[in-house]
């Protein structure tokens, strides 16, 4: 693997909630007279946008977590075997713990997950997640291992019922 940012390892999350269809429907209804139809479906459907985006936000939230204990129970910083647990692991010397730069980027429907460990403008996370063989330094892969412990690689995914499931309440 090369020394540039080219592989930065990252979990994305989002979902498309069409709104837009639910006005057209809901203006019909109270152009033709259904009472409050017209209404009661507007607030149905922004009820089902709220929980279709508390969904996403907790499955990110297990994502989050996931990858930083991942991260946790992988990362060493020595050869000596300073690990976890150990007094010198808990002092912040010279390296960030790569686990307190996992972060969730949020914007709109839209999550990115990814940490921004960097020393002189490489990103660390990327040698962690895939590990550097010119350096004899090992592969840990938290991201993808979180990918596929979610369930989050399938094409029919938890995440997709967790969201159906806030729909289908929302219009309930």
């Amino acid at each position: 693997m090369s020394w540039n940012n080219d592989h930065i390892p990252e979990i994305d999350l989002e979902y498309e909630f069409n709104k837009q269809s639910f006005a057209n429907i809901a203006a019909t209804l109270d152009k033709n007279g259904f009472g409050d139809a017209g209404a009661l479906l507007r607030n149905m459907t922004a009820n089902a946008d709220v929980r279709a985006e508390k969904a996403v936000n907790s499955e990110a939230n297990n994502v989050v977590q996931e990858v930083t204990n991942l991260i946790k129970e992988r990362q060493y910083h020595s050869k000596s075997g300073y690990g976890p647990g150990s007094p010198s692991f808990q002092r912040k010397v010279n390296n960030q713990h790569l686990v307190d730069t996992v972060k969730d980027h949020h914007d709109g429907n839209s999550h990115r997950i990814y940490a921004n460990a960097t020393n002189g403008g490489y990103n660390y996370s990327q040698a962690f997640e895939f590990g550097l063989l010119s350096r004899k330094y090992p592969a840990h892969h938290p991201f993808e291992d979180t990918v596929h412990h979610l369930g989050l690689n399938q094409l029919h995914s938890g995440l997709d019922d967790k969201i159906n499931d806030a729909i289908r309440k929302g219009f309930s």
